[in-house]
């Protein structure tokens, strides 16, 4: 029998164009991290309550032009609350990229003509009251907390775990950026030391 798996999905936001110093550095891949910027703070990654991801695995979704994309699949992750955030950390295995799908190249959870690589994930939000699919699929998903059904669950992993089998090596970011729809006003070249300085401040409270 199949071990059951806890999958969770992280929304992640496209950049703001408006704002020049605009980055978008977490989640950061390299270092198997999520959470330090507080974006989630509210929910996903509530720090009283983000203990319940213990051994979860996240799902991050990532919106642009073309719809709504799986850019990666983390392994189990650990939750460490701080005093006004939490992170998730996890270990990259062997036989995958630490980094995520390119976003054009990642599988579509749905795309703004409704197909999804990923179909029993649409009964969740299909008859969502908001116009178009991009629209259902965010009023739903942007602030839940509640694991995918298990058949949702193991569909997504079947998917995920096909598309890596096939992928080539460009088919993965090289850097943070190409897992975006577009790049940011501001690329984050320095990204150990952006992590090191946002670690110590959720540490230092």
């Amino acid at each position: 029998m199949t071990k059951k798996q806890t999958v969770l999905v992280a929304l992640l936001r496209q950049p703001h164009m408006e704002r020049p110093t605009e980055m978008r550095s977490d989640p950061f891949w390299e270092f198997g991290s999520f959470g330090l910027t507080g974006c989630h703070k509210t929910n996903l990654m509530h720090p009283k309550k983000v203990h319940e991801l213990t051994g979860a695995r996240i799902a991050f979704v990532q919106g642009g032009d073309a719809g709504f994309k799986l850019v990666h699949l983390t392994p189990p992750v650990t939750p460490i609350p701080y005093s006004d955030r939490s992170e998730i950390r996890w270990t990259a295995t062997e036989d995958a990229s630490p980094m995520p799908f390119r976003y054009e190249q990642a599988p579509f959870i749905i795309s703004t003509e409704g197909v999804s690589d990923v179909p029993e994930i649409v009964s969740i939000f299909e008859n969502v009251r908001r116009n178009g699919w991009m629209g259902r699929f965010a009023s739903k998903f942007r602030t839940r907390r509640e694991p995918l059904p298990d058949a949702c669950a193991r569909q997504l992993i079947r998917v995920w775990n096909a598309r890596t089998r096939k992928a080539k090596p460009g088919d993965f970011a090289r850097i943070y950026t190409d897992a975006l729809p577009y790049n940011p006003p501001k690329t984050d070249f320095n990204r150990r030391e952006t992590y090191d300085q946002m670690l110590a401040k959720a540490i230092a409270g």
